[in-house]
């Protein structure tokens, strides 16, 4: 088994890669199948290593992105790293023995710190199965649209009608679909405004690649701002959840056409946002930003979108602006951002992420609405 395991696991994950593009082969089937090829060259404790490492990596990435190709993968290779690292202190003496494990240790605290950690939540965000959009679930009135976001890719999604004469586009989460806006959209068309929610690229049933960081999804709020400009609406808001959140804050930052913004969840998405956070967060958040960030790029080819407190910065200088913040390491962004800023923030602390609307109907209505009637409706 120790003969095979490893390239075995290498040649499995070669054929998962296929078709998933030059720069996934390139990322991740050839590294793969250098490992498979050299394991028995490089030295002992080396190899088993290795082999632990991409064990844990297929298994975690197989079993993130249902790929059952890479979960037998993973087991292949974390036999072969256990059968290699079996006995290898034999022979020596109880303190080089247990010095060898204490550095193995402390080494693989970092590994998983630096490269697992940050290269699974890279998996999920760019493999996360769709699924099924339920085309009864939203319960209201409404038209099943399509439109093309702001470089050509094609979105699909739902347009509830106007009743004031002003138009909210909601923006999910990442990883999510429209369908994790309905109660949202339903609060909003109670209020009497135009409902469009929509998948983002890559999700639900919209076409284009999916990445659940966001870095492309501002492209796809001003196709859905430009199909309701194009549409006769004027007054336009935007309401974001989580990712969501960030992406309609970068498009209304340079969108005269967006009357007022709610950003729900907002957090980060790259090393530069996390530079803002405390000490303490950001020596916990920054590395797996910068790897995560490295690892999306090279696979996608997809550049760093600008950091959000220069956009928040920008956009609340002309127009309103409400953040609301959840959870301990969310809140701790949202303040960063708004400092020195006519931006809103409404902090729950005893709140899941995004959570606020299912918790506090009442109050999340009225701030919400708040915010939009005042920038929409009033002098209408």
């Amino acid at each position: 088994m120790r003969s095979l395991a490893a390239p075995v696991a290498s040649v499995l994950v070669a054929l998962t890669a296929i078709g998933a593009g030059p720069r996934v082969f390139a990322l991740v089937a050839l590294p793969a199948l250098a490992a498979g090829a050299l394991e028995h060259r490089l030295p002992r404790a080396v190899a088993a290593g290795v082999g632990v490492l991409l064990g844990v990596l297929a298994l975690g990435a197989g079993t993130i992105a249902d790929r059952p190709a890479l979960v037998v993968a993973g087991v292949l290779w974390l036999l072969a790293g256990i059968g290699r690292a079996w006995g290898i202190n034999r022979g020596r003496s109880r303190r080089r023995a247990w010095t060898n494990r204490g550095l193995t240790a402390l080494g693989a605290v970092a590994i998983a710190f630096l490269v697992v950690y940050p290269t699974l939540l890279t998996v999920g965000y760019l493999t996360k199965p769709r699924r099924q959009i339920d085309e009864a679930a939203l319960g209201l009135p409404h038209a099943r649209v399509a439109f093309s976001a702001s470089d050509g890719v094609r979105l699909s999604g739902w347009l509830v009608p106007s009743r004031n004469g002003a138009a909210i586009v909601l923006v999910h989460g990442g990883g999510g679909d429209r369908q994790g806006t309905i109660r949202h959209a339903r609060m909003l068309a109670a209020a009497g405004y135009g409902v469009l929610l929509y998948d983002a690229r890559g999700r639900g049933a919209s076409a284009g690649q999916e990445n659940a960081f966001g870095w492309q999804w501002h492209r796809d709020v001003r196709g859905a701002v430009s199909f309701l400009a194009g549409h006769g609406v004027r007054r336009i808001g935007l309401l974001g959840l989580s990712t969501g959140a960030e992406a309609v804050v970068t498009e209304a930052a340079h969108d005269p056409r967006v009357g007022a913004v709610v950003a729900d969840g907002l957090q980060g998405r790259t090393a530069a946002d996390a530079a803002h956070l405390p000490a303490g967060d950001r020596i916990s958040v920054q590395p797996a930003f910068v790897v995560a960030g490295a690892e999306i790029r090279l696979a996608t080819g997809q550049h760093r979108p600008p950091p959000l407190k220069g956009l928040v910065h920008e956009l609340a200088r002309t127009r309103p602006l409400l953040l609301i913040g959840t959870v301990a390491f969310e809140r701790a962004f949202d303040r960063a951002y708004t400092t020195g800023t006519a931006a809103r923030l409404w902090e729950l602390p005893d709140t899941e992420h995004t959570g606020g609307l299912a918790d506090r109907p009442g109050a999340y209505r009225a701030r919400v609405l708040s915010i939009f009637d005042g920038a929409l409706l009033s002098g209408a």
